[in-house]
């Protein structure tokens, strides 16, 4: 079944030359071009031609206007960049001194202890029961 629609289909869409006469046909069915339209066309090749200041430099201009944004953004996301990466170097910093002033309390405090002599502890009686 779905060979007989692939065959049907093939059938339908070959290519099919087109009859002899058909540009012909087509170019008589368009409308007659009127002698104005010459000039008209004389007209817009002379404006290519001679490009207006604002065609001439409008595409450089939003060029340099487009880069000179990329790099203004650029630099303020380094400077974002660089600013956080000063407060966290801060930041690690207080952190290493609060570290460090409470390991020196601890070493005090142990050498405070290693210094005093140890206490004396009275003999332990015996149990007499």
């Amino acid at each position: 079944m779905s060979q007989d629609i692939e065959n049907e289909l093939r059938r339908a869409l070959r290519p099919v030359d087109a009859p002899a006469d058909f540009t012909a046909r087509v170019m008589r069915a368009l409308p007659p071009r009127p002698a104005s339209a010459e000039v008209v066309m004389l007209d817009v090749v002379r404006s290519r031609a001679q490009p207006s200041w604002w065609s001439r430099f409008s595409t450089p201009a939003a060029l340099a206007a487009s880069l000179l944004v990329a790099i203004m953004a650029g630099r303020h996301v380094a400077l974002e960049h660089e600013e956080r990466q000063q407060l966290a170097g801060l930041e690690a910093s207080r952190k290493l001194m609060q570290a460090l002033r409470v390991t020196s309390q601890k070493l005090d405090l142990v050498y405070e202890a290693m210094q005093r002599p140890p206490p004396v502890t009275p003999p332990a009686e015996e149990n007499r029961s």
